[in-house]
């Protein structure tokens, strides 16, 4: 897909990321059957409508499009919010159609469709060099309209203001984007996708995004819906295999499977049966799997052929937008650090953990105590402000931990809200006074954070120590566990050292 916008992109409804415009308009042109299209919308600060994404048309007709409300054929079809299907014979009678970036010489057949978005602005859909048969416009103009409707529900959903905003997806802590820009970014095209292909297919909202590693090759799991934030870890672990075996890694079409064909456990996945829509890409008759979407469901679902090539655009499109990021380098392997808060993510936390344990175990006298911190009622923070605020809360209290530690010590974000704080030569007493320190630094972030929260943000943690508690990196990350837990059940917002079992 070639993807063009003006330069003056940013100025009309900006907060609607340009990936899901863009993803909006490749929808609407498959499902048409069109060569060439655009949208087109007003801004807050004009009444011009300007191209704000494009798939066909020359770079010259984009920076030169722009009609004022009312005038021409995508300002009168905005202002007067109904659609029109223009053919070629009527040009000639129709005068006032003037705007070169919708009625060329090699268009046949244009139709317009317009939008009315929740900041005020009004737009167009343009539908240029139609394929199917007109007859089947109706039935077409049907499919777009439920598209439409969708795509003001999503915009809803995101701008809907705190605290009757629910969080759509978690993010998963091993994502492997590297900017922060580009995980909300296509984070929120994600959740259009999930939102369209839950919709379109009548299958219930539970599934996960796994995206494939480009240097790798592995699935890494990225969004979920549905689940708890804390069976992330156990669901990637019990999917890997799944992504891993031929029946699903050479799948290139929607496919139902029966739970017991994939040998997953109850464990996490109660449903009967899984629905795996690949985003995958063809050039040059190969195609390239660049990311799986797999969905629970009770019941096998009916996707009726009809439904199943609009399925498969989508996730055509939403591969597209994978691979464009992928060669734009914004993924990343996983031995770099966790993309949101700056420290290391899960993988690499682990794996220095244990490189300090052979460390200590080689010379025999380094103590290694390690820190467990969670955020307290941080799911009350994302359903009161949103998921926004909840990451700017993560970041912060990443920040404020780092600064509360020796630069040899090892910070890592080792679950959605959990962090693990690995420190070196350090025994328990000196753990408990850095660990202290940490929450008195956080005790005073809502007032850095200029956000007005409802519930002051805590940490609840837990302390364990190399050699005197455990004698392997398992049973110490066990122990700082228990410790941790013992704290919350005692209020949260205090931390507790690992003394015996029965915390």
């Amino acid at each position: 897909m070639n993807n063009q916008k003006s330069d003056q992109t940013n100025n009309a409804s900006h907060e609607i990321p340009s990936r899901v415009i863009d993803l909006l308009l490749n929808v609407i042109l498959d499902v048409m059957q069109a060569e060439s299209g655009s949208i087109m919308l007003t801004s807050k600060k004009s009444d011009a409508l300007t191209i704000q994404s494009s798939r066909g048309l020359r770079e010259e007709i984009i920076k030169k499009s722009s009609v004022r409300l009312g005038c021409g054929i995508s300002g009168k079809v905005a202002a007067d919010g109904r659609p029109l299907l223009i053919k070629k014979q009527d040009w000639e009678r129709r005068c006032n159609i003037d705007s070169i970036d919708l009625i060329r010489p090699d268009i046949e057949t244009s139709y317009i469709v317009p939008l009315t978005l929740i900041d005020g602005s009004v737009g167009t859909v343009n539908i240029n060099s139609i394929k199917i048969p007109l007859e089947n416009l109706e039935e077409k103009h049907g499919i777009i309209q439920d598209i439409l409707t969708r795509f003001y529900e999503y915009l809803v959903q995101t701008q809907m203001p705190t605290p009757d905003h629910i969080p759509p997806s978690d993010l998963y802590m091993m994502n492997i984007f590297r900017e922060y820009n580009v995980i909300r970014e296509l984070r929120i095209v994600f959740d259009y996708i999930f939102q369209l292909i839950t919709d379109i297919s009548g299958i219930q909202k539970k599934g996960v995004f796994c995206l494939k590693n480009k240097e790798s090759g592995f699935f890494d799991l990225v969004l979920g819906y549905g689940f708890q934030t804390k069976n992330y870890r156990d669901i990637y672990e019990d999917l890997i295999p799944c992504l891993k075996s031929t029946a699903v890694e050479t799948q290139c079409n929607i496919k139902i499977f029966n739970k017991q064909e994939l040998s997953l456990t109850a464990r996490n996945f109660e449903e009967n049966y899984l629905i795996l829509f690949p985003l995958a890409t063809n050039h040059k008759n190969k195609n390239t799997v660049h990311g799986q979407l797999v969905l629970l469901n009770d019941e096998p679902p009916e996707i009726i052929s009809k439904k199943s090539d609009l399925l498969k655009t989508i996730c055509s499109i939403a591969a597209e937008t994978i691979d464009k990021s992928n060669s734009n380098r914004n993924y990343h392997d996983l031995t770099y650090t966790d993309s949101l808060t700056g420290t290391y993510n899960y993988g690499l936390w682990w794996k220095r953990l244990n490189e300090e344990y052979s460390r200590s175990t080689r010379e025999n006298e380094i103590v290694i105590s390690l820190l467990l911190l969670d955020v307290d009622h941080f799911n009350r923070i994302n359903l009161s402000h949103g998921y926004m605020a909840g990451d700017q809360v993560l970041r912060f209290i990443a920040d404020k931990i780092k600064s509360c530690v020796r630069s040899n010590d090892i910070v890592g974000r080792i679950g959605g809200e959990e962090f693990g704080v690995i420190l070196i030569q350090s025994s328990k007493e000196s753990a408990m006074m850095i660990a202290n320190r940490i929450l008195q630094t956080v005790s005073n972030m809502s007032r850095e954070m200029n956000i007005d929260l409802e519930v002051p943000v805590t940490l609840s943690g837990g302390i364990a120590s190399l050699p005197i508690d455990a004698d392997t990196p398992d049973t110490l990350v066990e122990k700082a566990r228990i410790a941790m837990v013992s704290a919350k059940i005692m209020g949260g917002n205090n931390i507790k050292e690992f003394d015996t079992l029965e915390e």
